[in-house]
């Protein structure tokens, strides 16, 4: 499994929360990883079994910041 396997459209699953590409499946030492479908760099799951619920729990957006704002310091 040299490259990334692109997960079903009918599974639900956030974008990246840094680029908004859709995740993908890759291989690390035997084991699986969902990670950035643009950039491995991005944000990836523990190696281990295929963690969607993982990689939706750390890229999920509060709809109530804007992207613009999310990273301001308050006070």
């Amino acid at each position: 499994m040299n490259k990334p396997t692109k997960i079903q459209v009918a599974i639900f699953c956030e974008p990246c929360i840094i680029c908004g590409s859709r995740p993908v499946i890759a291989q690390a030492k035997g084991k699986f990883i969902v990670r950035c479908g643009a950039n491995a760099d991005h944000y990836q799951t523990p190696p281990g079994l295929v963690d969607i619920a993982n990689w939706n729990k750390h890229n999920h957006r509060d709809p109530d910041i804007t992207p613009s704002t999310r990273y301001l310091k308050h006070g």
